[in-house]
């Protein structure tokens, strides 16, 4: 598990809490949740719970009942799973935390089904809602796409104290959110936290205790290091900036605009024109990355070209592309292809730990981090957070601007 120190203000003024591989030598590899200490604010990543996601631990209630759920930063509303569960609710791991009750809680309160935050939800979300009208009680609906295609959640929109780490770190009070009562969810963490650009977003509402309008994260890729997520301002040295389109569509998503890519510094062979097709949508909650058709398939036909040379052989299976080193020898990481992503005004580098998945253990192949977007959801084009850990990432709201920063954590 990946887990945080103490929360406060740093020294720029925002929300920040560090974050831990599972493995950092800091840690025991029987820390769970109910027992840390209580100054810590853990943002966790357990590959027991999900593969490739990352993990927030949130305290909702009083007194705080304490759920891991997923950093999203491709969509808006938070929601945890709750108890009793009216339809069917997807199992959750022991360690992710006990079910919300809110009837166990002194300070829940319904959203109405006349407000202003059941309207903007319902509106938003853009799927089936409706209303209880015997208790007041607003509902939400959502769906959710990137490779997790059925998935979904619905439920009730409630109001309660939020607080990270120990019951002394409130953050916010009337925190709006979801207690989901009927979903289809692969992982087994307790909810989603979103970081959409939305009133109602977990972002925007500690966003308001801050004193500028961004968020920045590092999630870690190597056991050693540490990372960390921020709300508010953030140091700008060592960043490199793109325009940030906060809206694709009419979906309130953080997207970029992809102009070239280069394996090995070569350029694609593909019509630039290609690329100004869809914006490549940024998202903390899905691993890999997914292009459209005709970009991918240019960046397979490099991508095969490039290891072929150095030995190795690949192998197309569906939507997943790998390859076998030569004689059974090991992976030279140093010696595999390099990425780079081009944008307005700069470009990505993407080492090859950020490219590829892998060794096997039994073959000792690599498989890319890349797929086509049919893999996910089509015409849809997605930089996820493999691509991306180690940099830290800043999502200037207020300046419309996405910085980033190699070997950051």
């Amino acid at each position: 598990m990946y887990l945080a120190g103490t929360t406060g203000l740093n020294k720029d003024g925002a929300f920040q809490f560090p974050v831990y591989h599972r493995k950092h030598p800091c840690l025991s590899s029987s820390v769970h949740l109910a027992s840390l200490p209580a100054e810590a604010s853990p943002i966790i990543g357990n590959h027991e719970i999900h593969e490739g996601k990352y993990f927030m631990a949130i305290g909702l209630g009083t007194p705080p009942v304490s759920n891991l759920v997923t950093v999203d930063t491709g969509s808006t509303l938070s929601w945890v799973v709750c108890e009793p569960c009216q339809i069917v609710c997807h199992p959750t791991a022991p360690e992710a935390g006990a079910s919300f009750n809110s009837s166990n809680s002194t300070t829940y309160h319904r959203v109405g089904c006349s407000s202003r935050d059941c309207t903007e939800v319902q509106r938003s979300l853009v799927a089936p809602f409706g209303c209880i009208e015997e208790t007041d009680t607003c509902l939400y609906s959502l769906r959710y796409g990137s490779g997790s295609s059925g998935q979904y959640s619905a439920g009730r929109l409630g109001k309660d104290k939020l607080t990270i780490g120990s019951g002394s770190s409130t953050v916010v009070d009337g925190f709006v959110f979801g207690c989901s009562e009927d979903d289809n969810f692969n992982g087994r963490e307790s909810g989603m936290i979103g970081f959409g650009d939305e009133s109602f977003s977990f972002f925007n509402q500690v966003a308001q205790h801050a004193n500028y309008t961004a968020f920045s994260y590092c999630f870690p890729g190597d056991h050693r290091a540490e990372g960390f997520l921020s709300i508010g301002p953030y140091p700008k040295y060592n960043l490199v900036y793109t325009q940030l389109i906060p809206k694709f569509g009419d979906r309130l998503v953080y997207s970029l605009q992809l102009i070239d890519m280069m394996v090995d510094g070569n350029r694609l062979q593909i019509d630039p024109a290609e690329y100004r097709e869809r914006m490549l949508i940024v998202d903390s909650g899905t691993a890999d990355t997914f292009l459209l058709a005709p970009v991918f398939d240019a960046f397979s036909k490099a991508m095969i070209t490039a290891m072929r040379a150095k030995g190795f052989v690949s192998d197309i299976d569906g939507t997943m592309t790998c390859f076998t080193p030569p004689g059974g020898n090991s992976v030279d990481w140093g010696d595999l292809p390099t990425v780079e992503m081009k944008f307005t005004r700069t470009t990505l580098k993407l080492p090859p730990e950020n490219v590829f998945y892998g060794p096997s253990s039994s073959t000792g192949e690599v498989c890319l981090a890349f797929k086509p977007d049919a893999a996910g959801v089509r015409d849809v084009q997605i930089l996820g957070n493999k691509a991306m850990r180690s940099f830290r990432v800043v999502y200037d709201l207020q300046a419309r601007l996405f910085g980033f920063q190699p070997r950051a954590c």
